[in-house]
């Protein structure tokens, strides 16, 4: 009958098939099964295969050879199911039909579900001991979940509760020679080891977990046992842990109640070292425990960075609160107001006007792209930047292409700003602009009849150099000009159909006459019956500036 060696060399799968002669096994160049590892001495050990007779035999190496866990000197029989381990490399014996020869060879032996009785029968004396150390060992789990416990109950971040559980683990399981703690990652395929425990020769970088158990634990939510990898029928060979000479390993699903984030793995390499089932069911619960444990943490690290946040877009709120103006300082022959509603603690909209030294009026509006702290800080920058240049007496067009300048120095390539900056000449109504892609203001004239503003150049802050062109329109008595944001057309509804600029307009038409406050709450009123349900998807800014009638 042929038999066949099988085992893990370097991660690769290795198979010898042991026909009828001698088989040496080392790093000598004439071996027939040639290993070159360190361990292995150069003639280390010999197989002899004369028709059904099959030995293995040491031939005197610096590490020796094992069968079946019993040290090998002079030839051996072996026979389908063995499990022969040179120095540090394991193979199992394999008959035709695979791990379970013809004859019936019986490898339940190896498995954790067999309980191995010596010949001779028990005494008293050593049954009464096997059942103090059964008691003894579950009132150790016990203490062990009890204190779990206090994972739940003292807050800390999850980076904290490593070593406590590392701890635990370690006397649940008797001292295993590794321990790990893989947590699953959005941006991993594999699970990721947070941390580890190694004693021993054993290595914490050499972990190459098997496939067939991940399977189980991860996606199957089932923990596992096993205290021979290469011949458990349950997982048929798991030569990564073979490879490794792992005797005993064990391993549960991290289950919070909602989903597994990840697993808890331990294993022996040691003689004798075997994890019990009372330690695989008290392992399953810990594993909740802490799963559950490392979720509450990983909340409360997002509360706590919630409530910094908030306090943060607080604080930036208020600051804005006092840079924009409440009230828009009086024009003399000219009705003004300013409204702005944010959707957020922080918008980007932003507005201002001012007297100027030389008798103008200068207005403005804009809207800087995205929300939060980064536009609020861009907004302050731009309204004291503006603020200097208008004091200064700059003109529109060149106070425009400083301003594109200084964002485009000051911020990334996304961030970028519309705006409007208007001078009036009070006594004319003669308005010079220039308006840097932003909605067009409208123009209501007193007799309803409507213009707009069209973009004379483009956003500030998209490119370095750009040139902007001005702009003039006059306002006679009665007549008004409105500058509003996006958030006014875009307003939405839940089957996304936007207010847009036409119902803006015949509103604006409706009302030219009225008093501005008035206007604008009216406005909020159409734009909340308009979406209906919906939530404010942007910040929605209005300044109107109308020229008293003649």
């Amino acid at each position: 009958m042929d038999l066949t060696l099988v085992g893990m060399v370097e991660n690769e799968e290795l198979r010898h098939l042991l026909v009828e002669g001698t088989h040496l096994i080392g790093r000598a160049d004439d071996a027939a099964l040639k290993l070159v590892q360190p361990s292995i001495s150069r003639r280390h050990a010999e197989i002899s295969v004369n028709g059904s007779q099959v030995t293995v035999s040491d031939l005197g190496s610096h590490n020796g050879t094992m069968l079946n866990g019993a040290k090998v000197a002079e030839a051996v029989p072996i026979r389908a199911g063995d499990v022969i381990e040179v120095a540090n490399i394991t193979f199992r014996v394999e008959g035709p039909g695979g791990s379970e020869g013809s004859d019936g060879a019986d490898i339940s032996m190896f498995n954790e579900s067999v309980t191995m009785v010596p010949s001779h029968e028990l005494s008293w004396d050593e049954v009464r001991k096997e059942r103090e150390d059964k008691r003894d060992l579950q009132s150790l789990l016990f203490r062990v979940l009890a204190e779990a416990g206090d994972l739940l109950t003292i807050p800390r971040e999850p980076g904290e509760m490593f070593e406590p559980i590392l701890d635990l683990v370690e006397t649940a399981l008797l001292n295993p020679e590794r321990i790990f703690i893989l947590l699953l990652e959005e941006d991993q395929e594999e699970p990721v080891t947070k941390a580890s425990r190694v004693q021993g020769s054993q290595s914490a970088g050499s972990l190459a977990l098997s496939r067939t158990m991940m399977k189980q634990v991860l996606e199957e939510k089932k923990s596992f046992l096993t205290s021979d990898p290469l011949n458990d029928p349950g997982f048929g060979g798991m030569m990564s842990m073979v490879s490794q000479g792992i005797r005993s390993a064990i391993a549960v699903p991290l289950f919070d109640n909602a989903e597994v984030i990840g697993l808890l793995y331990a294993d022996d390499s040691r003689a004798g070292k075997r994890f019990s089932k009372d330690q695989l069911a008290a392992f399953t619960l810990l594993g909740n425990v802490i799963a559950v444990a490392i979720t509450h943490a990983r909340y409360h690290v997002l509360e706590q960075e919630k409530q910094r946040q908030d306090a943060q877009l607080r604080t930036a709120g208020e600051i804005l609160d006092n840079i924009l103006p409440a009230v828009l300082p009086p024009c003399e022959g000219y009705n003004l107001i300013a409204r702005i509603e944010p959707c957020f603690e922080v918008g980007g909209d932003l507005y201002d006007a001012q007297e100027m030294k030389d008798g103008r009026y200068a207005f403005l509006i804009g809207d800087v792209v995205g929300k939060g702290l980064g536009a609020a800080l861009l907004v302050s920058h731009i309204l004291s930047w503006t603020r200097f240049m208008i004091d200064e007496g700059w003109d529109p067009e060149p106070l425009i292409t400083k301003l594109n300048h200084q964002i485009f120095c000051c911020t990334d390539t996304v961030r970028f700003t519309t705006f409007f900056l208007g001078y009036l000449e009070p006594a004319t109504g003669r308005v010079t602009y220039v308006n840097a892609g932003h909605n067009p203001p409208f123009v209501i004239r007193a007799d309803g009849t409507v213009e707009t503003l069209a973009p004379t150049g483009m956003p500030v802050g998209i490119i370095e150099e750009s040139g902007y062109k001005t702009g003039e329109v006059t306002l006679d008595p009665g007549d008004l000009i409105t500058l509003y944001s996006d958030g006014i057309p875009e307003t939405q509804r839940a089957d996304d159909e936007e207010y847009g600029e036409d119902n803006f307009e015949k509103l604006l038409v409706a009302e030219r006459g009225n008093d501005l406050a008035g206007l604008f709450e009216k406005l909020q009123g159409e734009l909340k019956d308009f979406r209906e349900d919906a939530p404010i998807g942007d910040d929605v800014t209005l300044l109107i500036l109308r020229r008293d009638p003649a």
